[in-house]
């Protein structure tokens, strides 16, 4: 029998190199992953095109060091930033102007977020006191200081119904704090150094989903965290029962990079966007039963990915890049594509259908011409449908531009009188862009 060649051994390696000329450069290349291949190849752009790409249509500046975090507020048409320069400031959006600054931190401000029921915001930021902040509003005035972390706190969000938020620090601990008595109500620490962000589900406010710079997603059920561990009594121990399932993690999610933003849109569904360049949708129902590959990638960033937003609709992701940038998604074009292929299967079959009635001439020559021309649309759907299997990733559909530094955070607002979208982007580079979508052009 032949002896198999051993591409690890440097005999094998040097029997390999003379049969093949090109052997060193196949093996270069087969070791490149897609972020050092955006770095690398140069002919990345032409796999991944630029789409088309989106100016601001409002730019903001008044902030005095690098905005970290931009938020709508309860009102409409206004808007709030957080900023290292320790402040945060209130923003008329149409107008364009700042119309207040809020104080209260000792140190850069990380996050912001407002409570769904349009009372209270949160805020967090470094430092070892008054890190943690919650601001009643429309009064804007500090109603409450949430203690736990012992360092700088990176990420904080409120739960859909208003009753809990989450703050997570640089050390990987989250605690889940119980607004209405201002006292945490859950800690634990999900991550082996700093935690990123973290996300409740839309769906259920007792789940919630972590990412941090171990390259892990964490999930975790804060009934399992609250409520006593049944399993752990004397009797359920004797008997080798568990009643609780592990905590479900996907280690090493975005190829063992950092993992920078999270959104749990759904029970099912957790967007995540990470060092790696990529973006990625996972579906829990088959995480669950052990299989950690995500659903869809999105990909065509040269840069990591430190921010990301979805529709209500989840119809559309937007996401934000070190380099500046920011890309406006379709959620599944692969399943878009096989739903329009299946629509016109069943229009040929009812236009063949017809075609075998009894018709005028000039009818049936109309019907003739729709077959044809759906006919021929028929191949090309086809061809993208197998690009997008083998690919297993989707293309973005809008680039937008205008910032010089990387995009720390971005947020999508739909605006119901224009049938489109408004999206706050905030970076580095001290300003904060603002973007008319509309949606009828996104399709």
């Amino acid at each position: 029998m032949r002896k198999k060649l051993d591409p690890t051994n440097p005999r094998d390696i040097e029997h390999l190199r003379r049969i093949h000329p090109d052997f060193d450069e196949v093996m270069l290349n087969s070791s490149f992953d897609y972020r050092s291949s955006t770095q690398n190849d140069a002919s990345f752009g032409a796999k991944f095109r630029i789409p088309p790409i989106m100016e601001p249509q409002h730019k903001f500046k008044e902030h005095q060091n690098s905005v970290d975090a931009v938020c709508w507020s309860p009102d409409p048409d206004v808007f709030i930033s957080a900023s290292h320069d320790t402040t945060l400031k209130v923003w008329d959006a149409r107008r364009g102007l700042c119309t207040d600054t809020l104080v209260g931190h000792v140190a850069g401000v990380y996050h912001c977020a407002v409570a769904s029921n349009g009372r209270l915001v949160i805020s967090c930021g470094a430092g070892d006191t008054k890190n943690v902040l919650v601001w009643s509003w429309p009064s804007k005035q500090i109603c409450n200081t949430l203690h736990g972390h012992t360092r700088g706190v990176t990420h904080a969000t409120f739960s859909t119904d208003s009753t809990s938020a989450a703050t997570i620090d640089q050390e990987g601990n989250l605690i889940v704090h119980d607004i209405m008595r201002g006292i945490p109500k859950c800690e634990t620490s999900p991550h082996n150094g700093a935690g990123h962000g973290s996300s409740f589900c839309v769906d259920d406010p007792n789940m919630i989903c972590t990412v941090g710079g171990d390259g892990y997603i964490q999930l975790l059920d804060l009934r399992e965290q609250i409520y006593p561990e049944v399993w752990r009594m004397p009797s359920v121990v004797a008997n080798a029962v568990a009643l609780h399932p592990p905590r479900l993690g996907i280690a090493g999610a975005h190829d063992g990079h950092d993992v920078y933003a999270c959104e749990y849109v759904d029970r099912n569904t957790i967007f995540t966007g990470g060092a790696d360049h990529k973006m990625k949708r996972w579906d829990l129902r088959v995480l669950s039963k052990g299989k950690t590959k995500c659903s869809r990638e999105y990909l065509g960033h040269s840069g990591s990915v430190r921010s990301l937003a979805v529709s209500p609709d989840q119809r559309f992701a937007v996401s934000g890049c070190a380099d500046g940038s920011l890309r406006i998604w379709p959620k599944d074009s692969l399943q878009e594509v096989r739903s329009t292929l299946k629509g016109l299967k069943a229009e040929v079959k009812q236009v063949e259908d017809r075609l075998n009635q009894d018709l005028p001439a000039e009818e049936q020559r109309a019907l003739r011409s729709r077959r044809e021309e759906i006919q021929g649309r028929l191949p090309s759907l086809r061809a993208e449908e197998e690009q997008l299997k083998r690919a297993g990733c989707i293309h973005a559909v809008r680039t937008l531009t205008g910032h010089s530094a990387q995009v720390s955070a971005c947020v999508w607002k739909d605006n119901a009188s224009s049938m489109g979208a408004n999206i706050l982007s905030s970076s580095w580079d001290q300003t904060i862009q603002l973007f008319n979508i509309d949606y009828n052009n996104l399709v």
